[in-house]
């Protein structure tokens, strides 16, 4: 079979910018891409220097790139059952991206490509939005349009300089037009589009279902749930309960959240209320978190009968919403439904934990008394805090309450309310998040997934709902400490980074809270930027109106342009004649002593009157206008002769 030769009307160095580019585009999807994939798309590339690093350079024969097209298909057919999607549409962009290489000979075949690899680059916000990725698409877009330039200059040899030179000059003229468009070009709310179902798989955070050992593994992890700057003090950490989904149902095994119904159950709010703003991170589901009580629901949500903050859509973009809140409640009387949701037991598990709600029952009678009886039973019981309790089987409760007694707070707050149900208290288990991490350099609270928590609350009479914390009796500075500090060892173990030094570590504390501090600002005011802020920010300049907005984003968009092509050419002029450049220095010094250069007058004229009126520059003036004629006017001339004019200029003196 023969081979197709290779007549590419494109330098050598252009495809050597165009692999280096497409691999930096390409690199951080490997990550997540199949393995196959991701090494038949380095072979692709390899494949190709290969063949531009041959003297006889040859494509592979079209037959070829068939069979290779065909297997690549099949390989991601097989590995995601589907061609759509996020994760299987980005693995067929890289891959057909790749085999284009193998057929890439003309220079629209290297424009194709390239603009392929800002498409591919721009698949990363699919992934991540964090200022190092931006910045990351930054670097690969540069390289790219240094691809660009070089394709364009057809130089025989790459003048690496040049080409960054060029490209930072190029990046430097667009950056107010994309300042303009940022902040101008009109904001639709919610996205143009609608993404792929897989869109943001993957994403942690809590469930609205529970089982033993479910929220263990999740608060081992040191990703950002949401971000809080109170409009006063702090509050204390023992008061700092983010309330999430409320789970009712059980199978005796795993808890579930049920259908919440909206509107706000009653309660009368005790104490000062606590005001502050929340900068939720994606997390794909559809609740808020907010400081339990909620006393009001942002505009894209509303309050549920057990005071849940839901949302009609998914959070799948930054949310930053505006709370208040109130530490001391009471609620209101409960309704038959809902006692008797919160009453539900299965008959077929746990039946020793029932029989010890039961007998606590019997023998205290108040409500109160065997919510005390239940937490000294913990606290007084050999039941200790971890983040990797033993495995539990088809009766978590028994075997976590009479065998391991090892757990997490999902297992305490399970149990406690199972144990209430028994006693007939209706009782319900409340996930979400507890504590957090102060900033003092940003002034705001970090609450991260490792915070993750569940606690429960039971209802009484004349009291209404009350929030019980069982994982307290156990492990107090769980509570009043939080997370880091109570697993302070196994987050420290962890870390990648640990000094013994106090000085070091004091330093690199600050320097973690000053880069949290950052992306909070890029969180807030660019990945935030919607179309609320920019209305709130454009009706300051009195800019009420998408028509007007339009009217000055054109304006502005023009007067940069001009100016940036005003600048560029009186650039051009100094850096492409810099003869004349120089000449004109000498027309200025010379003015100095009151002796004018007329614009009809020539060099030589010009010379002749400056030494009539000071013969004592005549040497001077004679050598300089010599250089400057000799310079001018003939076909040739060295940069040595060009620096001894420069030089000649900056010696006359007066």
């Amino acid at each position: 079979m023969k081979k197709q030769p290779l007549h590419i009307t494109t330098s050598h160095n252009a495809t050597l910018w165009l692999l280096a580019s497409l691999l930096l585009a390409f690199a951080p999807h490997t990550l997540r891409l199949p393995i196959a994939i991701s090494v038949l798309c380095l072979l692709f590339g390899l494949w190709r220097f290969t063949i531009e690093r041959r003297a006889t350079a040859t494509l592979p024969h079209k037959l070829v790139r068939t069979l290779l097209l065909v297997a690549t298909l099949v390989i991601i057919y097989l590995h995601y059952n589907t061609l759509l999607g996020r994760e299987a549409g980005i693995a067929l962009l890289a891959a057909m991206l790749s085999l284009k290489l193998l057929e890439m000979r003309s220079v629209r075949d290297y424009v194709v490509v390239i603009l392929l690899g800002y498409f591919l680059a721009i698949t990363l916000v699919l992934y991540s939005q964090t200022l190092p990725m931006a910045a990351y698409m930054i670097a690969v877009a540069f390289m790219l349009t240094a691809t660009l330039i070089e394709l364009n200059l057809q130089q025989e040899k790459s003048a690496l300089t040049r080409n960054l030179k060029l490209t930072a000059k190029l990046f430097m003229q667009a950056a107010p037009v994309m300042l303009i468009l940022f902040f101008l070009f009109p904001r639709i709310p919610g996205p143009l589009w609608s993404l792929p179902d897989d869109a943001h798989s993957g994403t942690t955070g809590i469930s609205d279902k529970m089982s033993m050992g479910s929220i263990s593994n999740l608060s081992q992890s040191d990703k950002i749930a949401f971000r809080v700057a109170f409009d006063g003090d702090i509050i204390d950490n023992n008061l700092s309960y983010w309330r999430g989904p409320v789970l009712w149902n059980t199978d005796g095994k795993n808890w579930y959240a049920g259908n919440a119904t909206r509107g706000i159950s009653y309660y009368r709010p005790q104490g000062k209320p606590i005001n502050y703003t929340v900068t939720l991170e994606p997390h794909n589901q559809k609740w808020l978190y907010g400081l339990d009580l909620p006393a009001m629901a942002p505009a894209q949500a509303v309050i549920s009968n057990d005071f849940q903050l839901v949302t009609q859509s998914k959070v799948q973009e930054l949310q930053r919403y505006k709370m208040t809140s109130y530490s001391k409640y009471e609620t209101g009387p409960l309704t038959p439904d809902d006692r008797q949701r919160a009453l539900q037991l299965p008959s077929h598990r746990n039946s020793r934990a029932v029989s010890l709600g039961q007998q606590w029952q019997q023998q205290l009678h108040d409500p109160e008394a065997i919510v005390a009886q239940a937490l000294n039973y913990f606290n007084q019981q050999p039941f200790s805090y971890t983040l990797k309790p033993p495995l539990l089987g088809n009766n978590p409760v028994d075997e976590f309450l009479f065998n391991t007694q090892q757990g997490f707070c999902e297992h305490y707050a399970a149990s406690f309310t199972v144990l209430m149900r028994a006693a007939g208290i209706p009782a319900r288990v409340v996930t979400g998040y507890q504590g957090g991490d102060f900033n003092p350099v940003g002034g705001y609270l970090i609450v991260r997934q490792r915070d993750a928590h569940a606690w429960a609350e039971v209802w009484l009479a004349n009291k209404g709902w009350v929030r019980v914390d069982p994982t307290a009796a156990v492990a107090p500075e769980r509570v009043e400490l939080g997370a880091e500090s109570a697993f302070a060892e196994l987050f420290n173990r962890q870390s990648t980074l640990q000094f013994d030094n106090d000085f070091l570590s004091s330093h690199w504390l600050k320097l973690r809270y000053g880069w949290d501090t950052l992306n909070n600002g890029w969180n807030q005011w660019v990945i935030g930027y919607d179309s609320l802020k920019q209305s709130q920010l454009l009706s300051r300049f009195g800019i009420d109106s998408i028509k007007q907005m339009a009217v000055i984003m054109a304006i502005a968009i023009i007067a940069a342009l001009t100016i940036l092509l005003l600048l560029s050419i009186r650039r051009d002029r100094k850096q492409h004649d810099p003869i004349s450049s120089a000449y004109h220095r000498f027309c200025q010094k010379i003015s100095a002593i009151g002796i004018q250069r007329q614009s009809y007058e020539g060099p030589v004229d010009f010379a002749q009157r400056i030494i009539k009126q000071r013969p004592d520059l005549a040497p001077q003036v004679l050598q300089i206008n010599d250089l400057y004629i000799a310079l001018k006017y003939r076909p040739r001339h060295t940069q040595h002769q060009l620096k001894h004019l420069q030089q000649q200029i900056r010696r006359l003196k007066f």
